[in-house]
Formats: C-alpha cells, sequence, structure tokens
C-alpha cells in the first residue's frame, strides 16, 4: 500500500509505504479521517488481522469488536501538488542520519525555547545542529542541540527554517535512525524512516 498525505497547508507532505496486500493491484481507497480510522485499528487485540474492502466501505468483525468505516468516491478528496514520480526524481547535496533519540532530546529541549515553533537545520565544525529560535524577532530564547557529528556533500551555512510539529510528528514513527537529505538550492529536506514493514518519506 502507498500514500501521499499533506499537510493542510502544504509546508509538510508524507509518502507512506506498507508491505501488504490489498487484495487487487491498483485498487484506490479514499479515507476521509486516516486518524479515525487509525484509532479503530487499535481497538483490535491481534498482531495480524484482515480487512474486508468493498466499493465504499472497510468492515472488521472478530468475537470482540466490529466495524464498518465508510469511504469516500473518487474525485471528493484534492490530490497533493507533488506526485511519487516529482518525489523520486529529487535530488539532495547533504545528507545525514539522525538517531532518534537525537530527535527526542530535540524536543525536550523545546521545552526551554517556550513559545517558539520554529528550528533551523545548520552545520559546523562537521557536525549537525539544530536550533530553535525565532530569527525574524528580538529578545527570544533559544538553544541549539547537536543532532549527528558527520555528514556527506556540501556544508548547510545558510539554516534551514522547519517547524517544530514536524519533528512531533516525524518522532510518533518510532525507529533507531531517520535519514535527512537536504537539497539546500530549493530549501526541500526529505526525512526517510525505515521499518521491518513500513518506509515513511516527509517532505518539507
Amino acid at each position: 500500500i502507498s500514500t501521499i498525505i499533506a499537510a493542510a497547508d502544504n509546508t509538510a507532505i508524507l509518502y507512506a509505504r506498507y508491505k501488504t496486500d490489498l487484495g487487487v493491484s491498483g485498487s484506490k481507497i479514499n479515507l476521509p479521517d486516516i486518524s479515525r480510522l487509525t484509532k479503530i485499528l487499535q481497538c483490535i487485540d491481534r498482531d495480524t488481522f484482515n480487512l474486508d474492502l468493498d466499493n465504499n466501505s472497510i468492515k472488521y468483525k472478530d468475537s470482540n469488536i466490529q466495524f464498518k468505516y465508510h469511504l469516500l468516491e473518487d474525485g471528493i478528496l484534492a490530490s497533493p501538488a507533488i506526485s511519487t514520480e516529482k518525489i523520486a526524481a529529487l535530488t539532495f547535496n547533504t545528507n545525514f542520519k539522525v538517531p532518534y533519540t537525537s530527535i527526542l532530546n530535540l524536543l525536550k529541549s523545546a521545552t526551554f525555547a517556550v513559545n517558539l515553533n520554529k528550528l533551523y537545520i545548520y552545520t559546523k565544525d562537521g557536525n549537525v545542529y539544530a536550533e530553535i529560535n525565532d530569527k525574524q524577532s528580538h529578545n527570544v530564547d533559544s538553544v541549539s542541540v547537536k543532532l549527528c557529528d558527520e555528514y556527506t556533500g556540501d556544508n548547510i551555512e545558510e539554516p534551514l527554517p522547519l517547524s517544530i510539529e514536524t519533528v512531533r510528528t516525524i518522532v510518533g514513527a518510532k525507529c533507531d535512525f531517520v535519514k535527512i537529505n537536504v537539497n539546500t538550492q530549493l530549501n526541500v529536506m526529505t526525512f526517510d524512516i525505515n521499518n521491518s514493514e513500513s518506509k515513511l518519506t516527509y517532505i518539507v
């Protein structure tokens, strides 16, 4: 299964792939609210299970729970402006891997710089840092945290802005490392998270 999800303001896009059998190759599912579906799936007390898919709904039934989740018809949901082909065609000039623990520490440090929702990624002395700050405001508290101690490619001399909310979303997918790819000319970053059954790519 693969899907592309965009934030309402298109500041972040998620391209997700999951290894499973959808039944019919080329099937398309229009989900009205992924959060609602996720919550009801969490109520199923099994490691693996099968969902029944028909023309307009997803259904599940066992001895403990049953539900029916209606889908939207084609043409109602607007597709994101970016396609899988465009994602695959992106090129990058800086790459690095950030341990999951470093991202957790970054979010912990965010409690120091209250009322800020921006951070800036940059390189210095061979390391990669994230600075929580608001460079458009004066007299604000700030904190810088080292993300990793190596990278390949070009230096990031002009700090790249990123929303802390985006980082909070990424940290929801537990992993060992997050691979970050940067195109400094386009100010585009991707965050790749690979697990045994899924691959997530956040584009910001």
